[in-house]
């Protein structure tokens, strides 16, 4: 075993490199890709499988060992569990064109490791590093387990402690390509969330220039255009075009309003209030708005949640959302609400049934200018995640073209 510790530090090489690869070249970093095959991940996968299976580690009495467990297991935690099957398709149709011994009994149990992995997998972006790092040793630890008792049915002891190391080797690789992964999704994050600031910093500075100077001549263009409306001497279609005229002001107005609400910091102090209160009154506000366009209002919400929060601004942030979410949905879906203890937080998960987003506009939402509505700004999303964020709270938003989006708010209670 230890005269052939090349091969294992080659197998080594075949798991780090790829996913290095990945992340420089194909990827900005692997986060959730549950919903969806990503297949850039799924062939660095494959080129990691077929070479870990194609030059396996030689031991004792001519037996070989591999590292293949590794891409596995990455493919059903950071792919979820229809990447992961795919790979796991592939390693036993490779398991059977290279005809290898007790075929059917590798497919009974790497079944049940599906099986094991499939149910981690849909929990697992949620957990820390460390839970996460804990979650799979354990899993592997009972892989490696499993074969220890299949080699004592056996009576194969001697090859017991060359398990053990291999398996050894192998878990610190595994732990190692997970901590690589962890930490460049962090700096992926970090990185977007610099860039993003850096976007409002530039559009508050703008707004606070521009803002006033362009509010006072249109404050005097829309009194001019009211004093005008009132003369009996105009007809119809210029009384039209003058309503038309001060509406579109209204709408300059608003704009600016919003671009204003980005540039001044927020100076009011926090108060402890009742989430749960204020839910419930936001909800039956937009429920006469949900009912007009017959869309139906599910909603569930714990009692007694209570958050250091501006009252006025979680309200702006709940109707913000909720509205984008009506308004997606056009006529004849389903908006659902629920607010609920999570550990230290409140969580409010609010999802609807409309239109959705593909990646690349889910990627962009909450950033000024970028709106996948026809006259939309950006702006009020761009708010809302800022207000979350002066909470110490974080807004994640998962959606699926033709499906719906789903908006996740995390806050944390008041002690």
């Amino acid at each position: 075993m230890f005269e052939n510790i090349g091969h294992v530090l080659y197998h080594v090489l075949i798991i780090l490199f790829p996913i290095l690869f990945y992340h420089q070249f194909l990827s900005k970093g692997i986060t959730d890709f549950t919903k969806r095959i990503n297949y850039e991940f799924l062939m660095v996968l494959l080129i990691m499988l077929i070479f870990t299976m194609s030059f396996p580690i030689e031991v004792t009495n001519g037996d070989t060992y591999d590292q293949k467990i590794i891409p596995i297991i990455l493919a059903f935690m950071y792919g979820g569990w229809i990447l992961g099957i795919t790979l796991l398709l592939a390693m036993l149709g490779y398991l059977f064109i290279l005809d290898e011994p007790g075929f059917l009994i590798m497919v009974v149990n790497y079944a049940i490791v599906a099986v094991l992995l499939s149910i981690f997998s849909m929990w697992f972006q949620g957990l820390e590093k460390k839970i996460k790092i804990l979650v799979v040793s354990i899993l592997f630890f009972f892989i490696t387990l499993t074969r220890t008792v299949r080699l004592i049915l056996i009576n194969e002891h001697d090859e017991i402690f060359v398990t053990f190391l291999v398996s050894f080797v192998t878990w610190v690789t595994l732990v190692t390509v997970m901590l690589i992964i962890e930490n460049l999704n962090m700096q992926m994050n970090l990185q977007r969330e610099l860039q993003r600031s850096e976007k409002l910093k530039v559009v508050s500075e703008l707004a606070a220039s521009v803002a006033h100077e362009v509010r006072n001549p249109m404050t005097s263009t829309r009194g001019f255009l009211q004093l005008m409306s009132k003369d009996g001497n105009l007809n119809d279609a210029q009384k039209k075009y003058i309503e038309i005229s001060i509406g579109e002001l209204d709408r300059a107005q608003a704009i600016i309003q919003d671009y204003l609400s980005l540039a001044k910091p927020n100076k009011q102090e926090f108060s402890r209030m009742n989430l749960t209160k204020e839910i419930e009154n936001v909800v039956q506000l937009m429920s006469t708005y949900t009912n007009i366009q017959s869309i139906t209002f599910q909603h569930s919400i714990e009692g007694e949640l209570y958050i250091k929060a501006n009252k006025d601004e979680v309200k702006q942030v709940l109707i913000n959302i909720i509205k984008n979410g009506i308004e997606a949905i056009g006529e004849g879906g389903t908006i659902s609400v629920h607010a609920f203890r999570e550990k230290e937080n409140a969580v409010i998960e609010i999802a609807d049934d409309g239109i959705g987003m593909t990646s690349a506009q889910l990627s962009r939402i909450g950033t000024p200018f970028y709106s996948t509505k026809d006259m939309g700004t950006g702006i009020g999303l761009t708010i809302s995640f800022q207000i979350v964020q002066l909470l110490k709270g974080r807004i994640d938003a998962s959606s699926e073209y033709g499906k719906g989006t789903a908006f996740r708010i995390r806050i944390p209670l008041a002690e």
